[in-house]
């Protein structure tokens, strides 16, 4: 009996967990609201930015019809605690939500683009951030 119950959770639990965070759109690319997307960890991406691997952006918003989507953008930073000696680790807003266009990147498998809806111009490449150990 337990191993039918087993199958049983197996089989409605995988397709559940296959939903995708990127839909195609047409033109652009719908991301999943409350996803976490970092920066691409390829050296020609880092814009020279400090830290780059410290700012993420989170998607705070569904794709609205003219494809923009709202993300608000945060970066991680170390804090030391004199008197306790210990370490911790706070996310900070960086930036209030804007809009943003995200379209798949050509050259990279599984990365998107984030486009300026004023200006068509690259803003990062990214990815669904991963979880650090």
């Amino acid at each position: 009996m337990f191993l039918y119950l087993l199958v049983l959770v197996i089989v409605i639990g995988c397709p559940l967990s296959g939903f995708a965070q990127f839909v195609d759109k047409g033109e652009y690319v719908e991301v999943a609201k409350g996803t976490e997307l970092c920066r691409s960890v390829l050296p020609e991406h880092s814009n020279g930015m400090l830290d780059s691997e410290n700012r993420f952006w989170r998607v705070t918003s569904k794709a609205r019809a003219n494809g923009t989507q709202t993300v608000a953008s945060f970066v991680l930073e170390s804090l030391y605690d004199r008197k306790s000696g210990e370490s911790t680790i706070k996310k900070s807003r960086y930036d209030e939500d804007y809009a943003t266009f995200f379209k798949r990147s050509p050259e990279h498998k599984g990365m998107l683009l984030m486009i300026s809806p004023q200006d068509g111009r690259v803003e990062a490449t990214v990815e669904i951030c991963r979880k650090k150990k």
